[in-house]
């Protein structure tokens, strides 16, 4: 059983009055809005199919700009989860909300019914793209949002986004640098994608935006799962949640969309860990052995074996055998040639995202 249980309740688009240019809420969640009055049998109902105690079992109201809904909503929704906490049957609450929807009154309010953690919708730390986005605030906002809430005992995630209109290579390390520099706890990586009856559908319509290619996304992805866990922000989701409505054409119009975007970006980043050892043999192998913990065993191969198929057209010459074993530290690797043995641990591979400029 998972050690951290989240039973959401979806209110798309509740307490959000701007259009962001890439948000269509019904898309993404797939769901209709909740009610407050479904929190409590909802959470019971979940609770009685559960086998084993978790560690963690959180109520979180997602979709929305849940601070932006008035006092008398927020607080008939957190009334249900408040009582569910105090009975013990839940150890959280969190909710997601919008930067330049934070202050002393809103945190205040919050703390009083038990709110445990809240999810920013950050999406980037690059004014341009934040307009570009009709994103209706600056990075400052989220600078000071950022320095309210932590006054206070909650934990912090960011939500951010790739490829976003004006987001290039540069602009997205960028926020990942100015993101490491607030130290959330943790961030959920989203890759933009061009969804049915949202602005980027127009933009893309008019030739105005060319999405990210699922390779860009990746590629970026990794750079900062890469960067975050050097860093030790836990990286908590990395893509869309696979609803219905992003699998089909006609809903999900453009961009990197992948059911399993978190195995592709964790696959590339393995991928730079094995090219890294393999680097590091003097002599130039005529057979590598690349011994992995067994359960890193995709990781490794990479999907549809895709890191297989690159290894072997990096090292035409070479005959490459992938041996799990149990014994070998998740996320470590043991690389064997006929003339050394190299050990490269994941903490002394992510050495090479510390960031050289930072104060």
């Amino acid at each position: 059983m998972s050690k951290f249980i989240i039973i959401p309740f979806f209110i798309p688009h509740m307490g959000c009055p701007f259009s962001c240019a890439f948000c269509n809420q019904w898309k993404i969640t797939g769901v209709q809005a909740a009610r407050p009055e479904e929190v409590i049998s909802k959470v019971d109902e979940v609770l009685s199919t559960l086998k084993g105690a978790p560690e963690r079992i959180e109520v979180a109201f997602f979709g929305g700009s849940f601070t932006g809904l008035s006092t008398k909503q927020q607080v008939s929704w957190l009334e249900q989860a408040y009582a569910l906490k105090e009975q013990g049957k839940i150890t959280g609450i969190r909710l997601s909300t919008r930067p330049d929807y934070i202050t002393v009154e809103i945190l205040d309010r919050l703390i009083s019914y038990g709110v445990t953690t809240i999810e920013l919708g950050v999406q980037s730390l690059v004014d341009e793209i934040l307009e570009k986005s009709s994103r209706g605030h600056t990075s400052a906002i989220t600078y000071q949002a950022t320095k309210l809430i932590r006054k206070y005992p909650f934990e912090l995630i960011y939500q951010l986004m790739l490829g976003l209109p004006g987001d290039n290579q540069e602009k997205a390390y960028y926020t990942a640098k100015k993101t490491i520099q607030e130290k959330p706890d943790g961030v959920r990586i989203y890759p933009a994608v061009v969804l049915k009856d949202t602005a980027l559908a127009e933009y893309y319509s008019k030739g105005l935006y060319k999405p990210w290619t699922l390779t860009e996304a990746v590629d970026m992805g990794a750079r900062w799962l890469g960067l975050f866990s050097y860093y030790r922000i836990t990286v908590i989701r990395l893509g869309l949640q696979s609803t219905d409505s992003l699998r089909t054409e006609e809903e999900l119009l453009a961009g990197p969309y992948h059911p399993a975007y978190g195995e592709l970006v964790e696959s590339r980043l393995m991928l730079e860990q094995i090219k890294e050892v393999i680097s590091r043999i003097r002599v130039k192998p005529q057979k590598i052995r690349i011994v992995f913990n067994s359960r890193d065993h995709s990781k490794v191969i990479g999907h549809k074996k895709a890191n297989v198929t690159i290894l072997k057209s990096i090292f035409p010459e070479t005959d490459i055998e992938f041996i799990p074993d149990a014994t070998v530290n998740n996320n470590d690797l043991l690389v064997g040639s006929e003339t050394q043995t190299i050990s490269l641990s994941r903490q002394e591979f992510l050495e090479k995202y510390r960031i050289e400029d930072e104060e």
